[in-house]
């Protein structure tokens, strides 16, 4: 009876365990990649310009998953999105209301409709002084996403192509 008791305790704690690390697809790249919300982002970029990934997903987006899973647990992506980038995560059918560019509050699915997202993941590259660089729709292959983020980080993006600067890489 007590061997019994052990192994169902075992068991909830493991239940307990999983569903602590798998809360929500991000998780596994939030302990790594510091995504903020947006309203933290603009405060930290007043001391620390650099340019915003806005990362437009929702929970159980299959290929927000996949990214999360693929590109964002990428000691490369990570370390590099980490240097070069206020990494912001919205989520598309979010309520909670984050201070926007312009100072005003509005909700993650009001921005997300103010930039016509409607599939997940996009990303959006903003520069630091908030104006769009460029939009990255869907699932990207980690080398792929990281060509783009080293495009974009680099500043080579105001320079030459993304096609010109993959030559390169």
């Amino acid at each position: 009876m007590i061997k019994r008791k052990n192994v169902i305790l075992q068991m909830i704690l493991l239940f307990i365990l999983t569903v602590s690390l798998m809360g929500s697809p991000s998780v596994f790249a939030s302990n790594q990649i510091h995504w903020e919300n947006l309203s933290s982002a603009i405060k930290n970029n007043k001391a620390n310009k650099k340019v915003f990934l806005l990362h437009f997903y929702y929970p159980t987006c299959s290929y927000c998953i996949m990214m999360d899973r693929n590109v964002f647990s990428s000691k490369r992506v990570i370390n590099y999105l980490n240097a070069h980038f206020h990494n912001v995560l919205v989520d598309i059918y979010s309520h909670k209301k984050v201070m926007y560019f312009n100072g005003k509050y509005m909700s993650d699915s009001h921005i997300a409709s103010k930039f016509n997202i409607t599939g997940t993941p996009t990303e959006i590259f903003f520069s630091p002084t908030y104006k769009k660089i460029f939009i990255l729709p869907g699932y990207w292959s980690k080398n792929n996403f990281l060509l783009v983020a080293k495009w974009i980080g680099s500043g080579k993006y105001k320079v030459e192509t993304l096609r010109k600067f993959s030559r390169t890489q």
